[in-house]
């Protein structure tokens, strides 16, 4: 393994909400453990990608691998999420999330395969947990609250919810015999202070955590034996 390409969301492109600048911004990732083993790390990720999205950034930007490129898939986090605006428009409607569960595995099976008929090995991660109340808070902001709340039922389906596609993510890698990198396990211990006021991206110690969670399953994988 000489080379890592990622393709993923905001939460691998090192996103997180700036209270005090009242925005989003990149907080810098380094892989630097990485770097120092002689690992080169290509970063593709987009804020607010889904698994669509990014299956057109990968054919765009992938190209031919040698035996030697891994490419790192995180998604999820956007395609489970609604349209929340119309849910608080309509709480007694029916939603499908932006990528419906089995359009979600279809295209993610797909992906891997591209990136495997260019010569790359496929690793993909499960998703970093989000905190119910605080993205509550944070979607109906401008919204009807009570709305979406009714339209849910339990706040804490959002959890739930989220928590499932990384389920499937898991599923995925199962079925495709791809190597499953754990981003979830770390989190789902203490996600107070590790996540953001937003309570779907990591905060600035969280992001920390992050990448030494993320540097360290890779260094630990099979991938690191690859020639």
């Amino acid at each position: 393994m000489k080379k890592i390409k990622i393709y993923g969301d905001s939460i691998l492109k090192g996103v997180m909400y700036n209270d005090e600048l009242k925005r989003y911004r990149l907080c810098g990732y380094r892989f630097d453990e990485l770097t120092e083993s002689g690992i080169e790390v290509e970063n593709n990720c987009k804020m607010g990608a889904t698994i669509e999205e990014g299956f057109e950034i990968l054919k765009d930007t992938l190209g031919d691998c040698d035996s030697e490129t891994v490419v790192v898939l995180e998604y999820g986090g956007n395609d489970c999420n609604y349209d929340w605006a119309a849910v608080s428009d309509n709480p007694e409607g029916e939603f499908l999330p932006n990528t419906p569960e089995s359009k979600f595995t279809e295209k993610y099976l797909e992906m891997i395969n591209y990136a495997r008929s260019k010569g790359a090995t496929v690793a993909i991660c499960t998703l970093v947990p989000i905190d119910s109340q605080r993205f509550m808070n944070w979607i109906a902001r401008g919204l009807n609250y009570d709305n979406i709340l009714h339209w849910l039922g339990d706040i804490n389906r959002i959890g739930k919810w989220q928590e499932h596609y990384s389920n499937l993510v898991s599923k995925v890698a199962n079925a495709a015999n791809c190597i499953l990198l754990d981003l979830r396990s770390a989190f789902k211990e203490s996600m107070g202070s590790l996540l953001g006021t937003d309570g779907m991206h990591p905060s600035a110690e969280g992001h920390s955590m992050l990448r030494e969670v993320f540097q360290n399953r890779i260094l630990t994988s099979k991938l690191a034996t690859q020639a």
